[in-house]
């Protein structure tokens, strides 16, 4: 069997175990190779280990037509310094906590919504129609960062409905950097509306 090797493209992890179930689904297990996070009370930096939480399941970027899932048992510190010592999980900055995504494949999500709909983006990516929103609302801002920007061609708008039919609008704001579309912000509100925050 001819075999070849894709990066992961997800910084601060190791591969623990990667195995394809009966369903064609790949899943990829990681551990964090973070040493220590902030505690959630006082926010010092905390380093002794207090175990992991429970395994995480977040859906990545599909590969070969598979699904791809990663899973991770995030670490948790406790805090000697405050009352109580009390316990912080780790989170890594390529998940949301309250996402079942990866934050690349939100992105994803959302790129594939430009001159789409919620509908078609679910059954293309075999998801339920709250998850497609849940990537959308987890990305609604009410500026962009031009910060982060450092060159800009080519931009596009696309105003997608957030409810069936019509009404609640938001507008995804996108560019075209050197022959790649990447999502610059999803602001709220229709486009001619919109178009005031991007001047």
């Amino acid at each position: 069997m001819a075999i070849f090797e894709i990066p992961l493209d997800i910084p601060d992890v190791e591969i623990e175990n990667v195995e394809l179930t009966k369903k064609r689904d790949i899943i990829i297990t990681v551990v964090s190779t973070v040493e220590g996070t902030h505690c959630h009370k006082c926010g010092r930096e905390i380093s002794k280990s207090y175990g992991h939480g429970k395994m995480i399941k977040l859906r990545h970027l599909s590969i070969l037509g598979m699904n791809v899932y990663i899973h991770i048992r995030p670490a948790r510190y406790q805090c000697t310094h405050c009352d109580g010592k009390p316990v912080t999980t780790q989170t890594l900055n390529w998940y949301n906590p309250r996402s079942p995504h990866t934050k690349v494949y939100d992105e994803h999500i959302l790129l594939e919504m430009v001159n789409s709909t919620v509908e078609d983006v679910s059954i293309k990516e075999g998801l339920g129609y709250e998850a497609v929103m849940g990537s959308l609302y987890r990305y609604i801002d009410t500026e962009v960062n031009w910060d982060r920007i450092e060159r800009l061609d080519t931009l596009g708008l696309d105003e997608i409905s957030l409810k069936k039919g019509h009404g609640d609008f938001v507008t995804i704001v996108t560019s075209r950097v050197a022959g790649k579309t990447t999502i610059l912000a999803v602001l709220k509100g229709r486009t001619k509306e919109t178009e005031k925050v991007l001047v």
